[in-house]
């Protein structure tokens, strides 16, 4: 049983984090992962001017963001079904705005990198109009969950601009571990690692979270590398530090492979 943690302020901006799945999700549209991303997600992106994606699949060896006014979709994954290919997320980016957190930050710039699946699929079921512009900034590839908390900081003031920092990656992610039968099931160790993981951060205990792969149980299990988690850290360091921590969802798809959603809202009241 995790901790309970308060309800969210809707529309303050406040950062998120989200597991993309598999690419498949676009396709398997009855699972609790896919109304969640098509039905409920959507709501959570109004009043955004743009939003700041931070996916799992794009690393660099120093921060970067992508700067081109149309983002192509990059179909990062392989052996498919064909329909997935063909889909296009047709977003404009927003160049100048871009530029201009890139020099904030102290970030590199990439005019030609577009959106990977991280990113432009969670965006093609939440918001199929494309109507807010969408940029991504680009993980440590060598980076610990503290380097990537310390890059989210820089990103706390990004709501005074109309910007949303989303970070999209997965509470779990041991691809050699998934049921690919798939049924309701949820394997023990998955959901006690989820757990451990809302229940830390939803008590604001960001020592703990810094050190999850020492003190999370089966973390390791949980995540073999750990990239897919970085995302998380960065809106968690993009927060205000009196955030109120809010399930958007939480799912389990193959067994194994945690959908959880946690945004991490600014209290009512508090300054931004």
């Amino acid at each position: 049983m995790t901790s309970p943690v308060s309800t969210a302020q809707h529309g303050n901006l406040a950062p998120i984090f989200i597991s993309h799945g598999s690419p498949m999700l676009v396709a398997r549209q009855s699972t609790p992962a896919f109304d969640f991303f098509a039905t409920e997600l959507g709501t959570e992106l109004d009043g955004a001017r743009a939003i700041l994606m931070v996916s799992a699949h794009w690393q660099t060896a120093t921060p970067t963001i992508s700067t081109a006014a149309r983002p192509e979709t990059i179909h990062d994954f392989y052996g498919f079904p064909k329909p997935l290919y063909d889909l296009r997320y047709d977003v404009a980016g927003d160049p100048e705005l871009a530029a201009d957190i890139a020099n904030l930050i102290g970030a590199a710039t990439d005019a030609t990198r577009g959106l990977d699946h991280g990113a432009w699929m969670p965006m093609i079921l939440a918001r199929p109009a494309a109507d807010i512009p969408v940029f991504q900034l680009s993980m440590l590839a060598q980076g610990t969950p503290a380097d990537h908390y310390t890059l989210g900081q820089k990103l706390r003031n990004l709501r005074d601009r109309g910007v949303l920092v989303i970070g999209s990656g997965a509470m779990t992610h041991n691809l050699h571990l998934l049921d690919q039968h798939d049924g309701p099931h949820v394997v023990d160790w998955a959901r006690d690692f989820s757990n451990w993981m809302i229940d830390h951060a939803s008590a604001r205990d960001i020592d703990s979270l810094l050190d999850y792969r020492a003190r999370a149980p089966h973390a390791v299990r949980a995540h073999p590398e750990d990239d897919h988690l970085m995302p998380f850290f960065v809106a968690l360091g993009a927060a205000d530090a009196n955030y109120d921590g809010h399930i958007l969802h939480d799912s389990y798809e193959f067994g194994t492979l945690a959908m959880t959603a946690l945004r991490f809202a600014t209290p009512a009241g508090a300054e931004s």
